[in-house]
């Protein structure tokens, strides 16, 4: 029977052409591990110009991070005994063991840049005319790859703001059961026997459901707060403010409370107002917070200190007072939700545990640090700094 030379031609273009249209990329090596053929999608994949790729071994042809960086030939790296697909090639070819569909992810360097591929392969072992062959069957997985990786990220930061969230509303019914509790207990009283008490009593008992009333909603708005914060919603509106009338302003509404226990804080004037880009509203929460605790844990008949301090980056300012002190061991706690300390307030004085925790990242916002350095019986000092640019 004679063959017909046109149509064995005809059929050799025609075959070639579908193994250029294939999708996945395919390249044929020899027993050598040495690419001998690929199709279109080959090249696409791997962004390689066909010298690069023809007669050089897999990992080489490849990109292989490996043979680049340590400039190696491929089944000389020092990763090459982990290489899975080299194993598996070798294994098809002195086994005639078939692998399918295994994952590979690794960095690729193209013509262009190195890059990270994820992808598929399978093998298959060709005999033809008495040559050994490897078939290498390429399935890009890369751009599903990143959008699982995306998305298992997401599920773990839901995960992480869910606890969060349960961790907030078990600790915020915890805080809140105390105050409303004395709410409803005073309230009652006033209600059922309004006349078995004198003027002073009811007005101490309409104290602590105002006193009870006002920790409530500061926890309700804190809460508020970082939850904005944490989810991303911080907004800062920031303008040119003179940072010492800021201070100042800040002062004069804490010494109302100040004297209350005959404290004393003092404030020395710098040299130059200092203009500053912030968003003064918040910078104000972040002072008032500083100057709350320092109050709180403050003995009366003491000092506190506000200090501004300049240099050529930033603006630091400190509130530092004599007062009970906080253990080492527990300052890492200072700026974390609800991270309360053994510290006691001087006045039986209460704290939501969140006031810190918002400020560190308003501070934070704009591009400065707070921290904190104390000495158990004899004060702390919290500062935080502000980049002047």
């Amino acid at each position: 029977m004679s063959i017909n030379l046109e149509n064995l031609k005809e059929s050799n273009e025609f075959l070639n052409i579908l193994f250029d249209n294939i999708t996945s990329a395919l390249f044929i090596l020899d027993k050598n591990a040495r690419v001998e053929n690929m199709n279109e999608s080959f090249s696409l994949l791997f962004q390689k110009q066909e010298e690069k790729i023809l007669g050089n071994l897999c990992g080489n042809a490849l990109g292989c991070k490996f043979a680049v960086e340590e400039n190696a030939l491929c089944g000389e790296t020092s990763y090459c005994k982990n290489c899975i697909l080299r194993r598996d090639i070798l294994k098809t070819l002195s086994k005639r063991v078939p692998t399918n569909r295994r994952k590979l992810s690794r960095d690729f360097y193209s013509d262009i840049k190195k890059v990270t591929k994820h992808f598929l392969y399978s093998t298959r072992y060709i005999q033809y005319y008495g040559k050994e062959f490897i078939l290498v069957i390429v399935d890009d997985n890369t751009e599903l790859e990143n959008s699982r990786n995306k998305l298992e990220e997401q599920n773990e930061t839901l995960r992480v703001l869910n606890k969060q969230k349960s961790k907030f509303l078990g600790i915020a019914a915890h805080d809140l059961r105390n105050p409303i509790g004395a709410i409803k207990s005073f309230s009652n009283l006033l209600l059922d026997s309004y006349h078995e008490f004198s003027d002073e009593d009811r007005i101490e008992f309409i104290r602590l459901i105002k006193d009870s009333s006002q920790f409530s909603i500061n926890l309700i708005n804190e809460l508020l707060d970082i939850s904005k914060i944490e989810m991303g919603k911080l907004k800062l509106d920031k303008k040119d403010e003179n940072i010492q009338e800021i201070v100042e302003n800040a002062i004069k509404i804490n010494k109302i409370f100040a004297k209350k226990k005959n404290i004393e804080i003092n404030f020395p004037s710098t040299p130059a107002a200092t203009s500053i880009s912030i968003d003064k509203n918040k910078i104000e929460q972040v002072l008032h917070n500083l100057l709350s605790n320092a109050l709180k844990y403050s003995n009366p008949n003491t000092t506190i200190s506000v200090i501004i301090k300049k240099n050529n980056s930033h603006i630091e300012i400190s509130v530092n007072d004599q007062g009970v002190g906080i253990p080492d061991q527990e300052l890492k706690n200072l700026f974390t939700e609800f991270g309360k300390t053994s510290a006691k307030t001087t006045a039986n004085e209460s704290s939501t545990g969140l006031g810190l925790a918002i400020a560190k990242k308003i501070v934070n916002g704009h591009g400065g640090e707070i921290m904190a350095h104390s000495k158990l019986g004899k004060g702390s000092e919290f500062l935080f700094t502000l980049p002047l640019n």
